[in-house]
């Protein structure tokens, strides 16, 4: 459970900084792309301008008297068209534009589009009116593009290096935001172990002193019979809590050091629950209840047959105890996609709340219509196989409709090496 509290305390954090990183990169290369653009667009303005000079300055830091940032200083190609003569004259003096792009751009030009991009040659022109007719302005996007693609690959190995990093510091601090979390829950797990210990000796005393007194009734007035069963009632519901809580304590301990507390064996899960079936169906069919399976065979898993056995008894008493008569209790088992076995426990009874359904695992929780003391128990059960099953490396779950009933469902990973 601490476990799954500091990795999702760490993909919280780590999701964030990646949400505000790809932000940061996406407002930088877009802004960078704009710039780009804004700089092409005022190369070709330069040269359609005719009151700018065509050439790009060199040799100084701005153009004088003019704006560098709508005077571009990229080399353009241009060609004027005379409309009267519809002589062509090509301005080469800048750069040089191959025969072939020069070609499909003035044919592209020869239309009513004002301007273009010719991606196999990566050339972007413009054309405008002149005195003597139309110029078609052309800047190359080659190096543009490359700055683009390499503006992406930079920023792509920064943001991979500062996630790894992120990463490694976020961990380490997800360890110290969880220690004191730690510290408290072993602390409470030790308390109930020690406390629950301490009192399996005096209630044992207490339960063989009235063990004692009920063999010896008939010397013991009438009146005072009934005081010696309800303390010996009551020490036997004390010793159910009592092992309930230890048992807790375990699943809590086992939460933090599964491997210290659980064993890890391959077992037959579907010989497991049929086991357990068999002796909850006679159960069942004593409370007035039918029983009805359906088990894969040869399910196996990696884990702990007591735990396991304990949490499988536990859902299947609670859907003896509180399924309606003349109802049914279904119990099916069978494999979750290819790697998880999940075991289903439902029964048909008033159905739960949304409240119920939302803390029916916490320690000592009752609701008013399903969980009562006249049942026996004390809340703690299906809080035992939760923090079991949370130990194990699988999880419960539960779900209640009118329509549907109440289902327990039960997953853990299957072991991939099957015997």
């Amino acid at each position: 459970m601490l476990k799954r509290l500091q990795w999702r305390f760490m993909a919280i954090t780590m999701s964030f900084l990646a949400l505000v990183l790809f932000g940061t990169l996406v407002v930088t290369y877009t802004a960078s792309t704009a710039n780009l653009d804004r700089f092409v667009d005022s190369s070709l303005e330069r040269v359609l301008n005719t009151t700018t000079p065509t050439r790009p300055y060199i040799g100084v830091s701005t153009a004088p008297n003019v704006d560098e940032t709508i005077y571009g200083q990229r080399a353009v190609v241009w060609v004027d068209i005379d409309e009267s003569t519809g002589e062509v004259e090509l301005n080469d003096s800048a750069a040089i534009i191959g025969p072939r792009a020069l070609e499909e751009i003035l044919d592209a030009a020869s239309g009513d589009a004002t301007e273009g991009i010719n991606e196999d040659y990566g050339v972007v022109w413009r054309k405008g009116p002149i005195p003597s007719g139309t110029r078609i302005a052309m800047v190359s996007t080659v190096a543009t593009s490359q700055v683009r693609f390499q503006q992406i690959l930079t920023s792509t190995v920064v943001a991979v290096l500062v996630l790894i990093i992120a990463a490694l510091f976020v961990w380490k601090l997800s360890e110290m935001v969880v220690e004191p979390v730690r510290l408290a829950w072993e602390a409470q797990s030790r308390f109930t172990s020690d406390a629950s210990h301490e009192l399996k000796t005096p209630l044992s005393v207490i339960r063989a002193n009235t063990q004692i007194l009920e063999e010896h009734l008939a010397t013991i007035p009438d009146d005072d019979h009934r005081w010696i069963l309800s303390t010996d009632d009551e020490a036997k519901r004390m010793q159910a809590l009592v092992n309930d809580l230890l048992e807790l304590s375990k699943a809590d301990e086992a939460t933090i050091a599964s491997d210290a507390v659980f064993r890890r064996d391959l077992l037959d899960f579907s010989a497991l629950v049929e086991e357990a079936c068999l002796e909850f169906e006679v159960m069942a069919f004593e409370h007035g209840r039918a029983f009805a399976e359906a088990l894969t065979p040869n399910l196996w898993v990696n884990s702990d047959h007591d735990a396991l056995n304990r949490v499988v008894r536990i859902l299947l008493d609670n859907a003896v105890k509180y399924a309606d008569k003349g109802t049914t209790i279904t119990v099916s088992l069978d494999v979750q996609g290819t790697t998880v076995a999940r075991l289903a426990v439902n029964n048909r009874a008033k159905p739960l709340t949304e409240e119920d359904v939302a803390h029916i695992f916490d320690r000592f929780y009752r609701s008013d219509s399903s969980r009562s003391r006249s049942t026996g128990g004390f809340g703690l059960g299906l809080a035992i196989a939760k923090t079991t099953m949370i130990a194990l490396g699988g999880d419960i779950a539960c779900a209640s409709s009118a329509e549907e009933g109440t289902t327990f469902t039960l997953t853990l990973p299957l072991d991939r090496e099957q015997p």
